[in-house]
């Protein structure tokens, strides 16, 4: 009697580290081979961007000409994020006679959907965009927008980006105090990003997008973007940039909106 309860003792002791179960083995197994590649990609991920958290705050100063919402007008914009190694986000404000403008954005990049090589990276990520605007009495809006994102970066300096996803727009019109005051419409997002930056610090980047940080039309009013920039070893970027949105853009008949002449100042810490 006494043998049959020490084994049953052993047996039960064995069974629960998982010596004797071959199903346990597996997911242990399983387990530790997840636990070592999550700590293999997170160890690569790191050194490739150097797993620092960056802050930022950026103020800028641009002028308009030209037609569109914000012509003739002077825009403040002041903008503050955060880069990481899992992700990356960015608040912003912008301001002028006429309108005003907040937009949050966010981006997630997969642990497992990031490939190394010898001297680039490749990623795969998600994210999403809230814009609200107001515009003296006439309306106001609401952009809500989800994406993804593939990225291409080399140690040379050299970013692309894609993305694109689909996006809704509610409009309240202030103006109207009687019948429909809400207007709904819903769009596709697309965009392309290439920036190079030089070993002395000096950048160039180019944008082609349908919407940017603070404008977006329902849809066929692409912007397109070209800016250069100096990055100090201090933390400080000045930079300058043009911006072009043409209306019906992918049609027969396109014309410019607007014309947006920008200069801007970021610290980096």
């Amino acid at each position: 009697m006494l043998r049959r309860r020490t084994i049953k003792k052993i047996t039960r002791i064995r069974d629960s580290v998982g010596i004797s179960n071959p199903c346990g083995n597996k997911k242990m197994k399983k387990l530790l081979l997840a636990v070592i590649l999550f700590f293999t990609f997170s160890h690569l991920f790191a050194d490739f961007n150097d797993g620092v958290l960056t802050k930022f705050v950026e103020f800028n100063l641009a002028s308009t000409t030209t037609r569109g919402i914000e012509r003739y007008n002077t825009l403040y914009s002041v903008q503050v994020g955060a880069i990481h190694h899992w992700g990356e986000g960015t608040l912003g404000i912008q301001g002028y006679e006429d309108s005003f403008d907040c937009t949050a954005k966010a981006q997630v990049w997969f642990p497992f959907t990031n490939w190394y090589f010898e001297t680039a990276r490749i990623a795969i990520g998600c994210g999403g965009v809230y814009h609200f605007q107001h515009y003296k009495t006439i309306s106001s809006e609401h952009d809500y927008m989800l994406n993804s994102t593939f990225r291409y970066q080399s140690e040379s300096g050299i970013t692309i980006s894609f993305y694109g996803g689909y996006a809704g727009k509610a409009t309240k019109l202030d103006a109207i105090k009687d019948g429909v005051s809400w207007i709904y419409d819903d769009y596709p997002e697309l965009g392309m990003v290439i920036d190079k930056i030089w070993s002395n610090g000096f950048e160039i980047y180019f944008e082609h997008a349908l919407n940017d940080l603070y404008r977006y039309p329902v849809f066929c009013s692409p912007h397109y973007l070209l800016g250069a920039a100096i990055n100090l070893d201090s933390g400080l970027r000045f930079s300058t940039d043009v911006s072009m949105r043409i209306v019906d853009g992918y049609a027969a008949s396109p014309y410019i909106d607007s014309l947006i002449l920008k200069l801007g100042v970021r610290y980096s810490f």
